[in-house]
């Protein structure tokens, strides 16, 4: 990083934004995502800082998206059609994007200022009891369009032995993606990637089939207590799941059959206090080679825990986030083929983030990460510089430190630094090329603003 001008690199981040916000000054009403100008009221209503959920935001999720204050003929075209639009600009800058055998191609946006994402989304009501959350978007770390977020959910309400019971269904193309809390991945801070280098293993439902796959879902929250979810996700090959993952294909994990998740939660609300503890997890069989699915597919077991916790006041925003995900791979077929050292293995995450903001404007977060897992030559050490482990290990160890700032509630800006204390099994030299993991520390600049 030396030689490296952080607050000239922010302040053009800055600048590529300021003929965005003087249009939008004479236009309050679109600064407002379409959610917020279809209920009529503001953003702070459903988020803490978007896109982490208030009490009253999970009601709404749990409700379809659906709820309304209808203005009749008085009202406009964005609020009768709730479309919105999305704009990410970002940098990613890596401590160390040098190194024997590594000839840039493992860094090819760093250091660039790029539009990370771009697209619309429908987010909102449809009919009556019935509402969505579909971004489609460019992703401009990948350079390609795609379908990102699907989440198509009827809700209702009933009162079962006495008790209220807020109930629906959700055809979706991430597991997790439907779950009310912030504290299951596709949710959980920090809520945006970098172009930086990643670890080489994560969880099967960390994030590694998002937007690849296709989903029906049922849901209920029972007294405003206890949550429950199950559901069965296929391939998203044809039909209306394959308008899911628009795209998104090929893919490199491709599911065999269907595969089962499931959601168990409790939760407890008193005054500005909100708590939430729980399980989750899902199992499936995936193809050993996506490309030649008659040479089997191995299975993958995960279960995992989590809990939330939220102080909301005018001034003062406080949260706290931790989940922990165990991951049990049997190897059935890659082994059988050569791509595996052991027939078994576990793969175990753990995250633990905390969060403040004074008056949703001024705030951010730290998070403690941690993988730990089986050491697995075959799949691990793949003789790749910067991207593998010459040890076979999947250890990857820690801190994030993120700050943000919203002049207005649709808009954040964020410097995020991230720093390694292991990476792919080591500290020093993890690739056998010479790499530490602190090269991969890496500074990220991003301006997020939503329409």
């Amino acid at each position: 990083m030396a030689g490296t001008d952080w607050s000239d690199r922010l302040t053009r981040l800055l600048i590529t934004f300021a003929a965005s916000l003087a249009a939008m000054a004479g236009t309050p009403s679109h600064a407002v995502p379409s959610m917020a100008r279809q209920t009529g009221m503001p953003c702070a209503a459903c988020h803490i800082v978007f896109p982490e959920l208030t009490p009253f935001g999970r009601q709404f999720k749990l409700g379809g998206f659906s709820l309304s204050m209808s203005k009749g003929p008085a009202a406009s075209v964005l609020e009768k059609v709730p479309v919105s639009a999305l704009l990410q600009i970002s940098q990613t800058s890596t401590r160390n994007t040098s190194g024997a055998g590594n000839n840039g191609d493992m860094f090819p946006r760093d250091r660039d200022v790029i539009v990370q994402a771009a697209g619309v989304y429908w987010g909102g009501r449809i009919v009556d009891n019935l509402g969505a959350l579909i971004q489609y978007n460019y992703d401009g770390i990948e350079r390609k369009w795609g379908s990102e977020m699907f989440d198509a959910r009827y809700g209702k309400t009933a009162v079962v032995a006495g008790k209220a019971l807020a109930w629906g269904l959700s055809a979706n193309n991430s597991p997790t993606l439907s779950d009310i809390y912030n504290s299951t991945p596709m949710w959980a801070f920090p809520h945006t990637q970098t172009a930086a280098l990643m670890p080489a293993a994560s969880a099967l439902v960390d994030m590694t089939l998002a937007s690849q796959i296709g989903g029906v879902t049922a849901y209920g929250l029972l007294d405003n207590a206890w949550y429950g979810e199950a559901g069965v996700y296929r391939n998203a090959e044809y039909g209306f799941f394959r308008f899911m993952s628009l795209g998104k294909r090929p893919v490199a994990t491709l599911l065999s059959g269907g595969a089962p998740y499931w959601r168990v939660a409790w939760q407890k609300e008193e005054g500005p206090h909100s708590f939430e503890v729980g399980t989750y997890g899902m199992s499936a069989r995936v193809f050993s080679d996506s490309e030649i699915t008659s040479l089997g597919s191995d299975r993958f077991r995960d279960v995992a825990v989590d809990a939330q916790y939220q102080y909301i006041a005018d001034a003062h925003q406080w949260s706290t986030h931790a989940t922990w995900i165990h991951e049990r791979q049997d190897w059935r077929a890659g082994f059988d083929q050569g791509l595996s050292s052991s027939p078994s293995t576990t793969l175990r995450t753990f995250r633990v983030d905390g969060h403040y903001y004074f008056r949703r404007t001024l705030g951010g977060g730290v998070q403690y990460f941690q993988i730990r897992g089986d050491a697995n030559d075959l799949r691990y050490n793949t003789g790749e510089p910067a991207m593998g482990s010459a040890t076979g290990s999947p250890n990857t160890e820690g801190w994030l430190v993120e700050f943000n700032w919203l002049p207005i509630q649709s808009l954040k800006l964020a410097l995020r630094y991230t720093a390694y204390q292991q990476f792919n099994g080591a500290r020093t030299n993890y690739d056998g090329f010479g790499r530490n993991a602190r090269d991969n520390n890496s500074v990220y600049l991003l301006a997020w603003l939503l329409l």
